[in-house]
């Protein structure tokens, strides 16, 4: 039953292989195993209801396995295969490419069907097959365009029959695509770009890169739908993965996190007030440096914690004590200073973080020394200026981070697309309930269609001075609406306690699917969802007892959630079973 990944840990060409794996992970799809393009005989293919391909250049021998076990009726999702292997499996190659390549879906098939019809980037080269030769059977799922205006015939992604079996192809490298957009160009780093100044931050990255005409989508999700759309769709049995939030209720979630920058202790305790009075919880994080430090003494840290907030650093290495040195080449010195400090004076280690002016550091120096240092959410991407409320890193959802050569990094990314400070002060001076007008349609794209979080910054001193209306009409949106307010601390343990968790032993047996989770969550459970439509399920079980279930359309597949209670602090197993009445269909 489970999902394989064929990957191969000796080419470069496939060096975002394990990210691939990575994607499904992000998208709760954690029964998933890795199967490398070294085991001669790749003898796990057998066993797998569904085989991915990441970019991989296999022998003619390999070519001949993969198609085999799709020959005799499995299923294969190819991402940018090589040209033997696409060659085999029929497709005419016009030996040329589109570079960088637009995707565009479109609604010729149910993986296409139930994301957004425009055009995303890739930042990549994506292979052209001569689209009057497809082979029979063969439909186009997207096509390539050359940038949002100029389509072209060749096809994005495809979809085509092969013995008893059925391929979808990724003409393009979506993983490595994936990366790009979420983090930026390699080929960028210590450069400006933005426009505000010093210092570098990973927006610099960003800007001049991402196609701004792309930036009311979040276009890295995308890909990752339409990859998830593929598993649905070729899967020979409905596939598990784990619902973005805990509950089957549960369709975004606000989270709020605040950056000192020198507030007084008033202005402090007027955002608390005002995030409880929401029914929510915030993490500030305190300004480190000798010269300008917090005025948040440990005492007070203690009594807000006690209501429920938490506390990290805001690292700034503009501090005068640091004698004006580039604040890029001594970030990694001054957050392991402040890391160690705040744990003698607060006590812990952050679970998240945010730098002063978000200043960042190489392309992913920076979460390579989180993740050493057991902080696990990093929240500088920010989406500054003209991509205020949009989507500059094409995401929203948190996942991990990954360097240039495609090793994964044990820290996640998350976005923030709102916010108060100077550059936008004026903005939210002027027009507060305007801007808060187009937050809530934020929020309700994100209900609705995309089923992502919305991060919110607001710093104690912009609140207390300009920004509370703003902040308080976006809040009442997010109750009204049914988001409720998380701080980053409790984002990111969420977060982790998600990914660490495991749906395992799954089974379809006739009309009966089962299977065993394995986990813990800070918020009392998890939810697993299955693309089953909520009207043909019968019953829906957890260890023999009646389960909390829900049902929504998820990218196109009408999908049934069941809830799973999970003890916060212990991992335990527990037994899901799912009957499902025939298909009239």
């Amino acid at each position: 039953m489970t999902i394989g990944v064929v990957l191969s840990g000796d080419q470069t060409v496939g060096r975002f292989g394990r990210y691939l794996a990575e994607i499904l992970r992000a998208e709760g799809m954690v029964d998933h195993e890795i199967l490398d393009l070294s085991d001669e005989n790749l003898g796990g293919l057998a066993s797998c209801d569904l085989v991915l391909v990441a970019r991989i250049r296999p022998t003619k021998a390999q070519v001949g396995r993969l198609l085999d076990y799709a020959a005799a009726g499995g299923r294969l999702i190819l991402v940018r295969p090589s040209p033997l292997l696409a060659r085999t499996l029929g497709l005419v190659s016009t030996h040329t490419m589109v570079a960088p390549a637009y995707v565009r879906p479109g609604t010729a098939s149910p993986l296409g069907s139930g994301v957004p019809q425009e055009p995303i980037e890739t930042h990549v080269p994506a292979d052209a097959y001569a689209p009057d030769a497809l082979p029979d059977g063969a439909v186009t799922v997207a096509r390539l365009q050359a940038d949002v205006r100029t389509p072209t015939a060749f096809p994005a992604v495809v979809e085509l029959p092969y013995g008893a079996g059925r391929v979808v192809v990724f003409t393009y490298d979506l993983p490595h695509a994936v990366a790009l957009i979420r983090q930026g160009d390699p080929g960028r780093i210590g450069g400006h770009g933005l426009g505000a100044g010093e210092p570098y931050r990973i927006q610099d990255l960003l800007t001049g890169f991402a196609d701004p005409r792309c930036w009311h989508l979040p276009q890295a999700d995308i890909h990752a739908m339409l990859l998830g759309n593929a598993v649905n769709h070729l899967a020979r049995h409905p596939q598990p993965r784990w619902w973005y939030y805990p509950t089957p209720e549960l369709r975004s979630v606000l989270v709020l996190d605040s950056d000192d920058d020198w507030s007084a202790p008033e202005h402090f305790d007027a955002l608390i007030d005002a995030v409880e009075s929401h029914g929510g919880q915030v993490t500030i994080y305190l300004m480190s440096g000798t010269t300008r430090g917090t005025v948040a003494t440990k005492e007070r840290v203690a009594r807000w914690r006690e209501r429920g907030h938490s506390f990290g650093i805001h690292h700034d290495p503009s501090d005068p004590a640091y004698g004006g040195e580039d604040q890029e080449e001594i970030l990694p010195e001054v957050v392991r200073k402040d890391v160690r400090e705040f744990a003698e004076v607060y006590g812990g280690v952050p679970a998240t973080n945010r730098n002063h002016c978000a200043v960042w550091k190489g392309y992913a120096d920076l979460p390579k020394l989180y993740a050493e240092l057991g902080i696990d959410m990093d929240l500088n991407s920010m989406n500054v200026g003209p991509s205020w409320l949009a989507y500059l890193t094409g995401s929203a959802r948190p996942m991990r981070f990954v360097d240039a050569d495609g090793t994964v990094i044990d820290c996640f990314q998350q976005a923030t697309q709102a916010y108060d400070d100077l550059s936008v002060k004026e903005l939210l001076t002027a027009d507060p309930l305007g801007q808060a007008g187009l937050t809530r349609l934020l929020m309700e794209d994100k209900l609705d269609r995309y089923f992502s979080p919305l991060s919110m910054l607001s710093h104690p001193v912009s609140f207390a001075t300009y920004s509370s209306t703003y902040m308080h009409r976006c809040w009442t949106s997010a109750r009204e609406l049914g988001m409720p307010i998380w701080s980053a601390f409790a984002w990111a343990e969420f977060t982790r306690a998600r990914d660490a968790a495991r749906i395992h032993d799954t089974r379809w047996e006739g009309e009966t699917f089962s299977c065993q989770v394995t986990g813990r969550s800070p918020a009392g459970g998890l939810t697993v969802v299955l693309p089953v439509p909520l009207t043909r399920v019968h019953e829906a079980l957890v260890d023999g007892e009646p389960a909390r279930i829900g049902g929504l359309e998820m990218f196109g597949w009408p999908s049934v959630l069941v809830y799973v209670e999970l003890d916060p602090g212990d991992d335990r197993t527990r037994h899901l079973s799912l009957t499902l009445h025939p298909d009239a269909s």
